[in-house]
């Protein structure tokens, strides 16, 4: 079987939700100023044609969201016309509370859709996207993919993207427990929060240490053995896990960069290309003396430069054996 190397395109910087832990945060919730973020419909035709060039046979799109696109299906058409074999997009899903465009999207050949939704309670989704009262569209979007994957017209099983943040800790079991039984979804991916201080009045509000998220860590491995939901974790150190538990093979499943397929990225906005793991190593992460020691530090994901200039290192210890 042929090996996926994957692009990831990113085309904008709009959104339809105004998210206080993202990093567009500065790019108003004002839908007469989206188009001034747009890139061109032809501009990511041509990087499409360009990394199929490069024998690239996965494309994502992203950043922020490209659901509210104008050409939306115009350019999952020229991705499938290029012959790429996955076409995966990442979507607050807002918009695909609508059936029939959930269903132009799949026959505009996404094979794989990834939704960011971040609780099943609407005042902590309200709050952490700043939109009121759109949970349920969200949750009517995720019955909608369900209903054409069980068609077999959906190629894959939806997936979800959580943001952990100390408004939605307390509850995250809860979470990934509801779009497991009530939602059938099987695929969880868990983003630590960016600690960035530029969120000024909701920093303390949102932030979390990794010694703050030990015990619901544990919780979700539990829950994710016992009931076979894959749950992985970014940007979280191994020896954080390892505080909990001391077994390798169990860690290595929910440790995303194991699972970080994305070779290169296409910043179209930009005009940015860029290597994404060598980038995310050596310019977004920070390791101590101490993680040259550990077992773990070519596999490890290390720590975030922001999360270091805040907590600093003190919770990171090597694991000698």
């Amino acid at each position: 079987m042929q090996k996926l190397k994957h692009i990831e395109i990113n085309i904008w910087k709009a959104c339809n939700n105004k998210c206080i832990f993202c990093m567009s945060w500065k790019v108003r919730f004002d839908k007469n100023s989206w188009y001034k973020w747009i890139v061109e419909f032809e501009k990511i035709k041509n990087d499409i044609i360009y990394y199929k060039n490069l024998w690239y046979n996965s494309i994502w799109f992203l950043w922020w969201d490209i659901s509210i696109h104008p050409n939306i299906y115009e350019i999952l058409e020229e991705s499938k016309k290029a012959w790429f074999e996955e076409i995966n997009i990442i979507t607050n899903a807002m918009i695909f509370s609508d059936y029939e465009k959930v269903k132009k999207l799949v026959l505009s050949w996404a094979t794989r859709v990834n939704i960011s939704i971040h609780s099943h309670k609407e005042e902590i989704e309200d709050y952490l996207t700043q939109i009121k009262w759109w949970l349920k569209k969200k949750l009517k979007a995720i019955d909608n993919f369900n209903k054409l994957y069980k068609k077999w017209i959906l190629k894959s099983k939806i997936s979800i993207n959580i943001v952990l943040n100390k408004k939605n800790l307390s509850s995250i079991t809860k979470t990934c427990l509801y779009f497991y039984t009530i939602k059938n979804i099987k695929d969880i991916r868990i983003n630590f929060v960016r600690p960035d201080l530029w969120m000024k009045e909701n920093f303390k509000n949102f932030v979390i240490s990794y010694t703050e998220i030990l015990f619901e860590i544990k919780n979700l491995i539990y829950i994710s053995l016992k009931y076979n939901i894959r749950i992985t974790f970014d940007t979280i150190p191994i020896c954080i896990f390892y505080k909990i538990i001391k077994n390798k093979y169990i860690i290595d499943k929910f440790i995303w960069e194991k699972f970080d397929k994305i070779d290169e990225i296409s910043d179209l906005s930009s005009g940015r290309k860029f290597e994404w793991k060598n980038k995310k190593t050596n310019e977004l992460k920070y390791k101590n003396e101490n993680c040259n020691k550990c077992i773990y530090n070519i596999s490890c994901q290390w720590i975030r430069k922001e999360y270091y200039n805040i907590y600093w290192d003190w919770e990171i210890l090597p694991i000698i054996n």
